[in-house]
């Protein structure tokens, strides 16, 4: 089969397809490149290598263990998480940070390839009301989510989004269904900031910050959301939340950053990270339409053509970056 594989360089490759006993292959059709393929293929995230990357994935059920032969050709996505259910975290339910956990493009092959292999109870079937396109935002959609699990959003709350890229539309758009007092996106003027504003959102340039701390009342923001990845973005973030408020770290970019312990420390500051979060609900997002990403989807490329479309997906010029395989 195709798939694209990371060994220290980028390429689309012949492999064997996968054959694993007791799991489930999909017939990969449409996968995302997300900033944490970005992070590996450019050195910043180390992974296993020869890997082949992806983990947003949408495909067909081809093959499924004896038993679950009612998948086979269903349309359906997978979690990025192979667990063990076995260790003292996988009975907390953190499944997530299970001790032996191994994700799917960063520990073991990932879907940017023809065929992946995954495990019967991390599929989740994806209705017609969904496109095979929507389908792949179902895995950063539910991490989106999980920000909102590990801190409640209330009505009467001021949100600022740093950074509306291929995360922080999806983080605003689920964040509006809380409808928060103020919600804002802060970036660089262009493409994203404009999406920001055309899926409902007040938007401003970095350098217009202060505009967006009007909104609040003079009190800066009770949360900030840092999703670029950067340390400037990081910096902002620290700049514009209020004493006792909570910055919310969304990048997975594989790079340390530095950021000020003594205002942590003084202005009694929370940082918060989420990482994986709920499917279904996810997929109950996509199919009633309260979260459009179809608009989202600027650029679309065969696995042949892998290079270039990582350095699309990191390019100002893209949001969300395709691949399209069968």
């Amino acid at each position: 089969m195709k798939a694209v594989v990371f060994d220290g360089i980028l390429a689309c490759r012949d492999v064997p397809a996968p054959e694993e006993k007791g799991s489930v292959v999909l017939s990969v059709e449409k996968a995302g490149i997300c900033g944490t393929d970005l992070a590996i293929a450019c050195g910043h995230l180390r992974a296993k290598t020869p890997l082949i990357l992806g983990h947003e994935i949408f495909g067909m059920v081809r093959n499924a263990p004896q038993g679950r032969s009612d998948l086979i050709g269903k349309r359906a996505v997978t979690e990025i998480n192979i667990f063990c259910g076995r260790c003292v975290y996988c009975k907390m339910g953190l499944n997530t940070h299970c001790e032996k956990v191994q994700a799917l493009g960063i520990d073991r092959d990932g879907g940017f390839a023809e065929y992946v292999s995954t495990r019967p109870e991390n599929i989740h079937l994806v209705p017609d009301s969904i496109t095979d396109e929507e389908a792949v935002f179902t895995e950063p959609l539910a991490a989106a989510i999980q920000l909102t699990k590990v801190c409640p959003v209330f009505p009467d709350s001021t949100w600022a989004v740093v950074g509306p890229g291929r995360m922080g539309l999806l983080v605003l758009q689920v964040l509006r269904q809380y409808n928060p007092r103020v919600l804002v996106a802060i970036g660089h003027e262009g493409k994203k900031l404009e999406m920001a504003r055309q899926l409902g959102a007040r938007a401003f340039d970095t350098k217009d910050e202060a505009k967006a701390l009007d909104l609040t009342g003079g009190t800066k923001f009770d949360n900030v959301v840092e999703a670029t990845g950067t340390p400037e973005g990081l910096s902002q973030a620290m700049a514009i939340i209020r004493p006792r408020g909570t910055v919310h770290v969304k990048s997975t970019h594989g790079l340390p950053v530095q950021f000020d312990a003594t205002k942590v420390a003084v202005d009694e500051l929370r940082i918060q990270g989420s990482r994986c979060g709920p499917f279904d609900e996810a997929i109950a997002l996509l199919g009633s339409r309260a979260v459009g990403v179809k608009q989202m989807i600027t650029h679309r490329y065969p696995l042949e053509r892998c290079a270039e479309a990582f350095e699309t997906a990191a390019s100002k010029s893209a949001i969300k970056t395709i691949f399209e395989i069968q």
